[in-house]
């Protein structure tokens, strides 16, 4: 599809699908999330249904063919074939993101606050992230991820690393921007062209860092983190050394495999330190810290 074919995105919507446990989900709330996958990755999907996606009000799958899972459908993964009617390749990126965006808010909801897009190797802290977006005003148009360094439009952000839009972000989106090929033209990438186009109806990335400097969304495994491997060319704001990269409110990591995805949402939800224990016995000069 062109641009000049933007408009007839009814089209699209004939192809579409949705499994009877994407159906069965709430269509009001706070956070609405959207995963991209493809046949070709379909293999991804059940660590990420298995860990953070149910922790959304409405969390889905958006793909170009029905999920099977050991060659059978794949009902009770919550799925809609958003893609089916486009050809499952990289320049197609952005239109798929422009899209399953308009989709989204005019097909499923207008009625949440958050609306979340995030990849299939990407592992999301729910919690986190409600605790960030609890501070904002979803009326505002808020825009929200890790920002990458600008080129000739300003700064945009990371599409791995998930980006959050606000209500009225999606709002002034899907009203001034689909469809608009003046100013919202097509691009070959996907995370770039959606910033050039809310950057021009003046929405701009946020600066998501705590107040250490860390990034709450991240781009890159925390392997490549703590090797020290994450190049600042692409990131705006300079991180915070390897070893204090990550803070206790991190949001996201990308590139992260079904088998880490796992590990580490177990580490995070089932191991906690028995903090009661070490202060007590600190306290009483049986440990000792240094």
């Amino acid at each position: 599809m062109t641009p000049a074919e933007w408009n007839r995105s009814d089209a699209l919507d004939a192809w579409i699908k949705s499994s009877p446990a994407a159906a069965a989900l709430p269509r009001r709330g706070s956070l609405f999330c959207w995963v991209m996958t493809s046949s070709k990755t379909h293999h991804r999907v059940p660590a990420v249904n298995e860990t953070w996606l149910p922790r959304c009000d409405h969390g889905q799958f958006y793909t170009n063919a029905p999920i099977e899972i050991d060659g059978q459908l794949a009902d009770t993964i919550p799925f809609s074939t958003v893609f089916a009617g486009l050809e499952d390749k990289y320049e197609n990126l952005f239109f798929k993101t422009i899209y399953a965006l308009h989709y989204s808010y005019t097909h499923i909801s207008r009625d949440f606050d958050w609306y979340l897009k995030a990849d299939d190797d990407t592992y999301v802290v729910v919690e986190n992230l409600r605790e960030y977006l609890s501070h904002l005003n979803p009326n505002e148009p808020h825009y929200a991820g890790l920002r990458l360094r600008p080129k000739e439009h300003g700064c945009y952000n990371s599409g791995g690393a998930g980006y959050v839009l606000s209500r009225e972000a999606m709002r002034r989106f899907d009203t001034l921007l689909y469809g608009n090929t003046t100013l919202c033209p097509d691009d070959v990438n996907e995370d770039w062209g959606l910033g050039r186009c809310l950057a021009n109806i003046g929405i701009l990335p946020a600066d998501t860092r705590n107040s250490h400097g860390q990034q709450r969304f991240n781009g890159y495994p925390p392997r490549m983190i703590f090797e020290g491997k994450v190049s600042s060319k692409w990131i705006l704001d300079d991180p915070p050394l390897p070893n204090n990269f990550l803070g206790h409110d991190m949001i996201s990591l990308h590139h992260i495999s079904a088998n880490e995805m796992r590990t580490y949402d177990r580490l995070i939800y089932l191991v906690q330190p028995a903090a009661n224990f070490r202060k007590q016995n600190h306290q009483e000069g049986r440990l000792s810290y240094k």
